[in-house]
């Protein structure tokens, strides 16, 4: 039987009362919520230095650091949800929007294969 939205209403408020939340989401901080925070975030901080290394061993310029990072961060972030072939598409697109945006062609190759293990073909 369809329930009336007063019904609705009712039992969502004493389901969903902020106590109830607060105590949920406190008793799976430390088990669940802080894991998955470290987890997501470790893969970040990763990239990002490989992003630092290639641009300190190949003496980049300051003023073009800031491109390159956001190069690197592109290519991590495609790289949660593709792979392979598609993956390969995806970063060659990438390099080719970051150069026309200013950023060195070669640093780039340099970026994506210390990222993913392949150069982009164009």
């Amino acid at each position: 039987m369809p329930r009336s939205f007063v019904t609705q209403n009712e039992k969502y408020a004493l389901k969903y009362d902020g106590d109830n939340v607060t105590a949920v989401l406190t008793a799976i901080k430390s088990t669940v919520m802080d894991p998955r925070y470290q987890a997501a975030t470790s893969v970040i901080t990763q990239h990002r230095e490989a992003v630092r290394k290639v641009l300190e061993e190949n003496d980049v310029p300051p003023g073009l650091h800031g491109i390159h990072y956001a190069y690197g961060l592109a290519i991590g972030s495609a790289m949660f949800s593709h792979s392979g072939p598609t993956l390969a598409r995806v970063v060659t697109a990438l390099k080719q929007r970051f150069v026309a945006l200013g950023a060195l062609p070669t640093i780039c190759d340099t970026i994506a294969e210390a990222l993913t293990g392949f150069k982009p073909y164009y």
